[in-house]
């Protein structure tokens, strides 16, 4: 009697093993697919930019732009699978203030710490060789063309990108077929723009003398280029306008 029932322990227990199964761990979250998205910063090592001066991101197929503050940076980008390097390259050369300036630093060396990435929520983040974030990501939709209030951030000449005159301001808005402004002068103009198409002018503008030469000349450029201009593009909070001869402004949504 006693080894019937040590033997149907003995079934009992290798029955329950091969019903039991072994708890799946969590999914592997799949890294982000960064080439044609546009993102804000919201946390440099873990501590969040300053209020209207968070950097962005914009990735194409091998590049990254965007504002790292106070300047428009450029850097190579390579994506593989959740392996991610950026390379910074050129930067213009505006100068802001001490603590903005600072944060730019901050967010210029995070960059080329960056060795992956992950997906978090609706964000997220590039992270460092221990797999700590670096940076941390939110999604930015394009803003429209139209009623948007466009500050003037890079000055395009060729192959070349300029930094405003510093502590200067141009401003751009359109709206309703109209385009108006703000360098040294005030001015405004019809526009015709769909499609990525662009065609401003004449502009008509006030006769206030600049301040400086390099302000006047600044002012002389942003309204040759808005006239001769063909083409805009939007990535996030940017608007690039182009001209065929390789001239064109970049803008930023304050």
């Amino acid at each position: 009697m006693s080894r019937i029932w040590v033997v149907s322990v003995g079934l009992v227990a290798l029955l329950a093993a091969c019903g039991s199964t072994t708890p799946a761990g969590p999914a592997a979250t799949p890294a982000p697919t960064l080439a044609g998205t546009s993102w804000t910063v919201t946390a440099i090592n873990g501590t969040a930019p300053i209020s209207g001066n968070e950097p962005t991101m914009e990735f194409s197929d091998t590049t990254v732009t965007g504002s790292a503050s106070c300047n428009r940076y450029n850097a190579a980008f390579t994506q593989d699978g959740s392996k991610v390097t950026i390379t910074p390259g050129v930067t213009t050369a505006m100068a802001c203030g001490a603590d903005v300036m600072t944060q730019e630093h901050a967010f210029t060396v995070a960059l080329t710490q960056v060795s992956g990435a992950r997906t978090t929520g609706e964000g997220a983040e590039l992270t460092d060789g221990a797999g700590t974030a670096v940076l941390s990501l939110a999604r930015i939709t394009d803003k429209p063309l139209e009623g948007t209030t466009w500050t003037l951030t890079g000055i395009i000449s060729g192959e070349t990108v300029a930094s405003p005159v510093a502590e200067s301001t141009v401003t751009l808005k359109i709206a309703d077929g109209q385009l108006s402004g703000k360098a040294c002068n005030t001015f405004r103009g019809s526009v015709t723009s769909a499609d990525g198409s662009f065609k401003a002018g004449p502009l008509a503008s006030t006769k206030m003398a600049c301040a400086s030469t390099e302000l006047s000349k600044q002012e002389t450029t942003v309204l040759a280029t808005l006239q001769s201009a063909t083409g805009y593009t939007i990535k996030g909070n940017e608007l690039t306008i182009t001209a065929d001869d390789g001239t064109g402004l970049v803008f930023t949504a304050k």
